[in-house]
């Protein structure tokens, strides 16, 4: 889970990164009642296995199961907040969200170089960098990395 907002009375509408439909926006019905079977499992930085199913504005999620929590920090949060910004519509990007796993789930992320690295492996996939700019040196990297984003139009 990226991020969720309220919706409605009770709903809640999530921004999931999923590794076969890449990011979609689902509802959870009722999620932020006391009794749902879903609150506890629908939770942002959290990898969890959601069952969905297809409504006409968004996916429902109709279960889920909690895996683990990801510990939020600044150097997670900025990231996951580009991908809400930069992926536009579902489009499977299988590599990417391997990538995005790996690293937020590495006992060592937690600093400014990991979401630093974190940042230009998203600007790769998704087309901003090419694979030879993730070698570059840290300072290089982030001049790279400000190009991609203005060229993004963030």
């Amino acid at each position: 889970m990226l991020a969720s907002r309220p919706w409605r009375e009770a709903d809640r509408i999530y921004s999931i990164l999923t590794r076969e439909l890449g990011l979609i926006r689902a509802t959870a019905i009722g999620v932020r009642k006391e009794a749902s079977k879903l609150r506890g499992a629908l939770e942002p930085f959290s990898l969890a296995t959601v069952s969905l199913v297809r409504g006409r504005e968004y996916w429902r999620a109709t279960s889920a199961q909690f895996i683990r929590n990801i510990p939020p920090s600044p150097a997670i949060a900025r990231p996951f907040y580009l991908l809400e910004k930069m992926i536009q519509g579902e489009a499977p990007h299988p590599e990417l969200f391997d990538e995005i796993e790996l690293a937020v789930l590495s006992p060592t992320f937690d600093d400014e170089t990991s979401e630093i690295h974190l940042v230009s492996k998203i600007l790769f996939h998704l087309g901003y960098l090419k694979e030879s700019d993730l070698d570059l040196n840290k300072k290089e990297l982030v001049k790279v990395i400000n190009k991609g984003l203005e060229a993004s139009h963030l």
